[in-house]
């Protein structure tokens, strides 16, 4: 850093070195010295800090640093060392200036204390602060005596290397990163979500995801006590979110960096645009023998035409999702019973077009199922949320069979207050299109097909361009993870894109209040006899 900029700085923030050095030294003359060495000091050393924006710091390290170096010069100037003086007397009177760097040792030892990692610091503090021979922490630690030798050398190593440095939290300690989890899979993902409900293990998966690091490297980056931090890899190593390899960590799933984000969906978006004006004219061309099926629906041409084209993207999901599986294989099992994949973003869902997708939720008979796809930019007029997934699913399920209201499910009441489902008389019935099973497969599927087609090639081509584009971005241990959770998010998306420039194009205009546009249910046909 040049030394003009940093006297310029100097200049300016004189007042607060000042009132630094009078805060330690509680005299204005000595605070004056103080300031001055300070300043002499910075400008002294400052050319060799390569970072400018590190300076600020440099700075009060060494006014940290030029006030212990003044105590001690102080402590020399005024109490020189008498032979003839009682030992006695020098250990009962302790000046102050030797009272402060007493507890400065104190607060560095516990600083590298609470960063070694379990074994070193359970060892050292049950000999150093408790007391306690080898012999009693072999037994009370279950190791042999020369493990507890190894580890008392190996942790002196470790102090005395810590001593000799300066120690700097990283920007995680003050400034915790975003991370937001996803989940592509069956089963109860609760534990996922409540995991992440805290800030440490994002961000622990944040700051191990381009390199591995050890215990001591994450606990400083994060100012987290290694302590507190082992529990924490440990249910994170439990749930394969992390793996260990010798004494250093690394992040186990894919990460989505806003980078990423920003330069795949510029890539695929083209793509998307393209596909959908093709997509318009096969739907609009369609729609009067779509409306003339037997379906119960509420709603105008509008709402119609949200529901065939979603139903359309949804077909091609599903087609594409399959195509997938057949080429990458099935789904890795989950630390929940389950089968798929776990990923995450490192900013707040910037770059997602969904609130969720819930395909073919059944009822308990398999009688009825019902599929929700919450699109973005649907956000204020349909969101519907998993709260309860039995009794929710069920509640639904009675809808679309138009059963009696079951009165013990207090998920249907929810669902009626939300404008999901309708009651009328205690006879329930869905709010959203429900087809009848052979209408689906029979008629309107194969009416759908050569639309389901295109949509699909658009999402696999945009998995792809993604897909390429992810692999220059993450860490060369997860580039096998890039193809197949490319394949499933990017055609996620690009289902959510195609359906957002019908939109742009004004083919579809948002739903009017009440209006559900993107459910549809389907009741199953019992078998004839």
């Amino acid at each position: 850093m040049e030394r003009e900029k940093a006297a310029e700085w100097l200049s300016q923030n004189l007042k607060t070195l000042f009132a630094f050095s009078l805060s330690r030294l509680y005299d204005k003359d000595e605070a004056e010295d103080l300031t001055n060495d300070i300043v002499c000091a910075v400008l002294q050393s400052v050319h060799r800090l390569k970072d400018d924006g590190a300076f600020y710091g440099y700075v009060w390290r060494i006014a940290e640093n030029t006030f212990k170096t003044h105590i001690r010069r102080k402590r020399q100037d005024t109490l020189p060392f008498d032979e003839g003086f009682a030992g006695a007397c020098r250990m009962t009177q302790i000046t102050p200036e030797e009272e402060y760097l007493r507890a400065e040792d104190l607060r560095r030892l516990r600083c590298e204390l609470a960063l070694l990692s379990r074994q070193y610091r359970e060892t050292a503090v049950a000999y150093y602060i408790h007391g306690k021979s080898c012999s009693e922490i072999s037994q009370a630690l279950g190791i042999s005596r020369e493990m507890v030798k190894y580890h008392l050398f190996k942790t002196r190593k470790l102090l005395k290397e810590g001593f000799g440095m300066t120690r700097e939290f990283g920007e995680k300690s003050y400034n915790p990163g975003t991370f937001r989890m996803d989940y592509w899979g069956g089963g109860d993902n609760s534990r996922y979500w409540q995991l992440f409900e805290r800030k440490l293990p994002g961000n622990i998966l944040l700051s191990a995801y381009y390199a591995p690091a050890t215990l001591q490297e994450l606990a400083t980056e994060l100012g987290v006590a290694a302590v507190y931090l082992e529990d924490e890899l440990e249910l994170l190593l439990r749930h394969e979110l992390l793996r260990k390899n010798g004494n250093t960590y690394q992040t186990n799933i894919l990460i989505f960096t806003e980078d990423f984000e920003r330069e795949a969906s510029a890539a695929i978006a083209p793509l998307c645009r393209e596909t959908a004006e093709r997509m318009e004219a096969g739907l609009e061309s369609r729609l009067p023998v779509l409306e003339a099926l037997p379906f119960h629906s509420r709603g105008g041409r509008n709402l119609l035409r949200w529901t065939f084209a979603n139903l359309t993207l949804k077909l091609a999901l599903d087609r594409t999702d399959e195509r997938g599986c057949r080429r990458f294989g099935d789904y890795p099992p989950l630390t929940n019973g389950s089968y798929g994949f776990i990923f995450g973003y490192d900013n707040d869902y910037a770059y997602h077009h969904f609130n969720g997708i819930y395909g073919q939720c059944e009822n308990k008979e398999r009688t009825a199922w019902f599929s929700v796809e919450n699109y973005r930019i649907l956000e204020k007029r349909q969101l519907w949320k998993p709260v309860r997934w039995t009794e929710a699913v069920e509640a639904m399920g009675g809808a679309i069979l138009e059963k009696e209201a079951q009165e013990d499910n207090d998920q249907l009441v929810r669902l009626i207050a939300e404008g999901f489902i309708l009651s009328e008389n205690g006879r329930l019935s869905a709010n959203f299109p429900v087809f009848s099973s052979k209408l689906l497969d029979d008629t309107i599927r194969p009416l759908l097909e050569p639309l389901v087609e295109e949509a699909g090639r658009c999402m696999e081509e945009a998995c792809r361009t993604a897909t390429q584009i992810l692999k220059e971005h993450a860490p060369k241990a997860l580039l096998a993870l890039c193809g197949q959770i490319g394949f499933i998010r990017y055609s996620m998306d690009a289902m959510a894109l195609l359906m957002e420039a019908l939109l742009d194009r004004g083919y579809l205009t948002l739903p009017a209040g009440g209006e559900i546009p993107c459910i549809f249910g389907v009741r199953k046909d019992l078998p004839a006899g």
